[in-house]
């Protein structure tokens, strides 16, 4: 029965879809959200925002999808679709090689690098016992170093606070918007928040678009 309601949903969605009926769409996914993964929920949802190009929308449930642990090409395509879309100074096009590394972890589940590590610790483990790696010591110190993708991901994971801006966003000099703007930033961009003040939050990287924005206007990760 759970596959036959399953099946029928994915048709529905599918019909309204290509029928170009893309707000019934948003409505029939929120409606049936309890019944659907959150994978096939943040992913599909994601696809029809973007379809509707409303792009903060739709990156925000892709960004969802991919912390659920899905990472499909599909995915991957349709983030590259939004970002040439948008064009802004955010975490995933900055220059700086830190920010870099900041979004790839970020956009990589935890799931993944426990799974390189344990492939690389089995790999290691079957070697010693066929004998074609003896020393025990060799062994050992090769585990540790089998274990850097776990402890790389926690260290630039642990401790940061990934958002999206959903619609378009003013970026405030102070936590208030008696500050000056700085700037504007179209619904879609990804950055890190640090501080927060009553309802206002502080974009520390990229340090190009660092300032102060409200909570309405950003989804967290």
């Amino acid at each position: 029965m759970a596959n036959t309601s399953i099946n029928e949903l994915s048709k529905s969605l599918e019909t309204l879809y290509l029928d170009g009926k893309l707000e019934e769409a948003v409505d029939f996914l929120l409606k049936n959200k309890p019944v659907l993964s959150p994978i096939d929920f943040h992913y599909n949802l994601g696809v029809v925002y973007t379809k509707l190009g409303q792009f903060g929308p739709g990156r925000y449930q892709f960004e969802l999808a991919m912390k659920e642990g899905y990472l499909g090409s599909d995915i991957l395509n349709n983030l590259n679709v939004i970002k040439s879309q948008i064009q802004v100074a955010d975490i995933s096009s900055s220059d700086h090689f830190y920010d870099q590394l900041l979004n790839t972890f970020s956009s990589i589940p935890m799931a993944y690098s426990f799974s390189i590590a344990l492939v690389l610790i089995l790999t290691l483990l079957i070697l010693f016992r066929v004998k074609l790696l003896k020393s025990k010591k060799f062994l050992a110190v090769s585990i540790f170093f089998s274990l850097t993708p776990i402890a790389l991901h926690s260290y630039f994971i642990t401790g940061k606070s990934f958002a999206i801006s959903i619609n378009e966003m003013k970026i405030y000099e102070g936590p208030s918007a008696i500050y000056d703007v700085k700037q504007t930033m179209p619904g879609g961009a990804k950055f890190i928040t640090g501080k927060s003040d009553k309802g206002w939050f502080y974009i520390d990287y990229p340090v190009e678009i660092s300032g102060w924005v409200k909570k309405e206007d950003i989804g967290l990760l």
